[in-house]
């Protein structure tokens, strides 16, 4: 392979970078222009009688096309592709050559090589010899490292010239994808992996100029067809020599299309980087606008970075991912399914409310604990008994005998069917793949007792979500009338920004909640980050008025393990964004989600307030909303008093039986063995 040949490889990849800056429509002409000097009448001879040259060669060969972009929804750039070189023999048609003749030379030019970079690169010989045979007028690329190709740097590139002034080696160029954003957005993009190794066989028509890449995981898969292009085809004609003649580009490559997101890298980031900082062991964050269903942050951490994948990951790199106990190859935001915890008593309100069993001025006795059947269930978040509250108190105190006695008046029906309505234990849809289910127990399933519905009715036991699914539900709740599709892609478009596929907002469905019921539960919301005693006041910031709720979530007993949770919406007279975060504690650690999760959310919207550009379209819809009027936490109604009593007496324990007076008992208070 001649220099020339070289120049027109690279020449191919450079009109087809991630700039896109041309349009690159299917043309069947040459690409380089002329051949080169006196050339044309010894092609017009050999191509005349090619049959009879046993070293000349002509060929057909496929040109793989650049991936497509993958941009955010401002344009910035989270996945395209870069140009690469690799180092590689130019094997010369050696006269009457023997294995040691082809071996010797290919290690000589190697050897120069390694010394020059103080590598170690080789070949084996049987892979030597064989390319000899079948493919040496294409190059043969050897700068491998425990079966990994790798790239030139600059350094290399500059003291490798002489060699490839001299044509004994050559850098093999060829585009790869890059993620220039490095984990940002790692478990959403994915990463691709090499379609398959070149050929090593004799050459035939269609055999690629270069490796070929395809999608892995996230949106590389999901989006494979519409990324991957069109691959372009060449016809080389070499002499007998080895000598290229002529090439003719008969279909130039066709980039793949672009796919724009509506994730705003800002908040992505900012969401990324907070978590990072104070969720080290494991956390996620969904930020979703209310208005459209457009998904704006969706970050996990821990993390990886996609570029690690590009030239394929070696095994050892591959192994430390995978048994980190971190899992930082799990995408939380959208797989994790956890158990909700306390921001689940929004929904166990909202059905409570909705059955008209209660009513906004509702009381239960917020003790300790309540006796259900045989077991008591604690209100682990508060040490002393906090008297009679209605809905919007309890929500802001996050009381739990307040929703189990609620829960248990109305029935688990009232509640599950609530938390059906509000998408729980239903995918979202979103197109990536392994989006977790989660879990919801319904008398469909079996029949619901009193015990299991106390926990479900604080978001234990065996109900489980996802963060993006927590999201979803507060962005209906912020709404009040529908809930929207969650979208994570805007659009596809061609190079030349032309539409092809539009994603457009669309409702999932109409929730149509009692105005009512939902204007109890958003002051109750708002108490959590506003009110004096609030467990969110942490979220709170200066910019806007948030709406939250906290939670704190049993979730692996066997190893000690707790969550800590907050999720909502803002503004929260007007609502526009909808926010959940989930925080994983270390073994041991003791979590609450209004000292951990709470000030997560703070940071993320503070940095994204004030370094989001004066035209920014999310703080422009945000911008002159007015500030929800002081929290009024209601009053109770005077005609409960009766429930208020029975249900001050379920939460106490059973007084003592008497016992007869006898010697056994005498023994049993002795040793006080009850």
């Amino acid at each position: 392979m001649t220099q020339h040949f070289r120049r027109l490889v690279f020449s191919l990849l450079a009109c087809v970078s991630t700039t896109f800056a041309q349009d690159l429509a299917p043309k069947a002409e040459p690409l380089m222009g002329s051949n080169p000097k006196g050339t044309n009448e010894k092609r017009k001879d050999l191509a005349a009688s090619l049959s009879t040259q046993r070293e000349a060669r002509t060929m057909r060969l496929s040109i793989p096309a650049p991936r497509g972009l993958i941009v955010d929804r401002n344009g910035i750039a989270l996945a395209q592709n870069r140009v690469v070189n690799y180092l590689a023999l130019n094997f010369p048609f050696m006269e009457k050559a023997t294995p040691e003749m082809i071996i010797s030379y290919a290690k000589a030019k190697m050897a120069k090589a390694n010394q020059l970079l103080l590598k170690n690169w080789t070949l084996p010989d049987e892979k030597l010899l064989s390319h000899y045979q079948n493919r040496r007028w294409l190059p043969l690329v050897f700068s491998i490292e425990d079966n990994i190709t790798v790239e030139l740097s600059p350094e290399e590139m500059e003291k490798l010239k002489p060699l490839f002034e001299k044509g004994e080696l050559l850098p093999q160029p060829a585009y790869i994808r890059h993620y220039p954003k490095g984990d940002c957005a790692a478990h959403i993009l994915g990463f691709t992996g090499k379609t398959r190794r070149l050929p090593e066989g004799p050459i035939v028509d269609g055999d690629p100029l270069f490796e070929e890449m395809d999608g892995r995981q996230g949106l590389e898969l999901s989006f494979d067809a519409a990324l991957k292009g069109t691959p372009g085809e060449i016809n080389l004609l070499f002499d007998e020599n080895g000598e290229l003649l002529s090439e003719e580009v008969l279909r130039r490559p066709l980039p793949g299309r672009s796919v724009v997101l509506t994730l705003d890298y800002s908040l992505q980031r900012h969401a990324e980087n907070a978590l990072q900082l104070h969720a080290r062991n494991g956390g996620a964050m969904v930020v979703m606008d209310i208005r459209n269903g457009e998904l704006l942050a969706m970050a996990s951490n821990p993390s990886f970075n996609p570029n690690e994948f590009v030239f394929g990951i070696r095994e050892q790199r591959w192994l430390d991912l995978n048994k980190d106990p971190r899992t930082p190859l799990f995408g939380r935001a959208f797989s994790g399914e956890y158990p909700p915890a306390s921001t689940f008593k929004i929904v166990t309100a909202l059905g409570a409310l909705e059955s008209g069993k209660v009513t906004p001025t509702s009381s239960y006795h917020c003790g300790i604990s309540l006796l259900i059947g045989d077991r008591y269930f604690h209100n682990h978040n508060i040490k002393n008994d906090e008297g009679d509250m209605n809905v919007i108190t309890a929500i802001k105190r996050s009381c739990n005998t307040w929703f189990y006695q609620a829960a248990l008046d109305v029935g688990a029906d009232a509640v599950t069917n609530m938390a059906q309505r509000l998408g729980f234990a239903e995918r979202t849809g979103i197109p990536l793949k392994g989006e977790g289910r989660g879990n919801l127990p319904t008398n469909a399933d079996h029949k619901i007792l009193g015990g299991e519905l106390a926990n479900i009715a604080i978001g234990q036991g065996a109900v489980t979500a996802t963060p993006l699914q927590v999201c979803q539900c507060m962005a209906a709740i912020g709404d009040g009338m529908v809930m929207r599709q969650p979208l994570l892609v805007k659009q596809v478009q061609t190079i030349s920004e032309v539409v092809v596929e539009a994603f457009e907002p669309k409702i999932r469905r109409e929730i149509n909640l009692d105005p009512i019921a939902r204007d109890a539960v958003v002051k109750g919301m708002v108490a959590v980050v506003s009110g004096d005693g609030g467990t969110g006041r942490a979220a709170g910031i200066k910019q806007v008025q948030i709406a939250g709720k906290t939670g704190t979530a049993q979730w692996k007993p066997a190893k000690d393990q707790n969550l800590a949770w907050f999720t909502g919406f803002l503004p929260a007279s007007q609502p526009v964004l909808a926010y959940s975060v989930v925080y994983e504690g270390r073994p041991g650690e003791r979590v609450s989600g209004g000292a951990i999760a709470a000030p997560i959310v703070r940071e993320v919207f503070t940095k994204y307030y004030e370094n989001a550009p004066t035209d920014d379209p999310l703080v422009a819809a945000m911008k002159d909303i007015p500030q929800a009027l002081a929290v009024d936490e209601g009053e109770l109604d005077p005609t409960a008093a009766a429930a208020q009593e029975a249900a001050l007496q379920r939460s106490l324990p059973p007084p003592p039986t008497a016992e007869k007076k006898t010697v056994a008992s005498f023994f049993r208070r002795l040793f006080r063995r009850e």
